[in-house]
C-alpha cells in the first residue's frame, strides 16, 4: 500500500532516507568516479521514504550530467515520482530511458545501446548515473555488462563479487539476472555478428 500522506511534515522529514550512490570502478579506463549506480531518487513506497528534491540536489552536487533510467513509467507512478524524467531535464541532466520490467533482464540491443551511451559519456568526461528501483537488480546487471565489455580479464562471477562489495549482498537478485550475466559475452558476440551481417546486406 502507498503512504496515504503526500505531506512533508516534520515527522516525515525525520525519517527521510538518503539516496545511496556508489561509483563503479572504471579506473582501468582512466575514468574514476564517472559511472554511478543508485536506487530510484525520491522513491516513496512502504518503508522507503526519500525526498526527491534532496536526492536531485545530491546528484547535482556529485556532477551527474546524464542518467540511464531502467524503471518503467508504471513504476515511476507506483513509487510516486511520475515526473522524475522531467525533473532531471529541468536540472540539465540528459535522460536516457531504457525500461526493463522488475526482476527481468534487458534485451541485448538495450545493453549495447547503453554501453554506447556510457562510452560517449566517458569520452566527453561526463558523469553518468544508472539506476533502477533499488539499485540492486537491473542496474547491477547493466553494471556487470559494462565491466565485462570494457575489461576482458574479468569473469562474470568476478563482476558479481565487485557489485556485491559495492552495493551490498543482495546485488543481482534473480536467477534470470544471474544467468544473463553469465551469458552476456555470448549474447554480445552474437549481436555483433548480426550487426555485421546487417551492415553488409544494406
Amino acid at each position: 500500500m502507498f503512504d496515504s500522506s503526500d505531506s512533508d511534515d516534520e515527522s516525515s522529514q525525520a525519517s527521510v532516507q538518503t539516496l545511496k550512490v556508489d561509483w563503479l570502478d572504471m579506473s582501468f579506463m582512466g575514468c574514476p568516479q564517472s559511472v554511478a549506480l543508485s536506487g530510484l531518487p525520491g522513491c516513496r513506497f512502504r518503508n522507503i521514504y526519500q525526498n526527491l528534491s534532496m536526492d536531485l540536489n545530491k546528484l547535482t552536487d556529485l556532477g551527474i550530467l546524464e542518467v540511464v533510467v531502467l524503471v518503467t513509467k508504471g513504476e515511476l507512478r507506483k513509487y510516486r515520482v511520475p515526473h522524475l524524467m522531467h525533473e532531471y531535464e529541468m536540472r540539465g541532466i540528459a535522460v536516457h530511458h531504457h525500461p526493463v520490467p522488475d526482476g527481468l533482464t534487458p534485451s541485448i540491443e538495450n545493453v549495447m545501446a547503453i554501453i554506447d551511451l556510457v562510452r560517449l559519456a566517458l569520452e566527453k568526461k561526463r558523469k553518468i548515473l544508472i539506476h533502477c528501483m533499488g539499485g540492486l537488480g537491473r542496474a547491477c546487471v547493466m553494471a556487470s555488462c559494462l565491466l565485462q565489455y570494457f575489461d576482458n580479464s574479468l569473469t562474470p562471477d568476478q563482476t558479481i563479487f565487485i557489485l556485491r562489495e559495492l552495493r551490498g549482498a543482495c546485488a543481482v537478485q534473480t536467477v534470470k539476472q544471474y544467468n544473463f550475466i553469465q551469458e552476456f559475452r555470448s549474447f554480445c558476440e552474437a549481436w555483433m555478428d548480426e550487426d555485421i551481417e546487417r551492415s553488409v546486406s544494406r
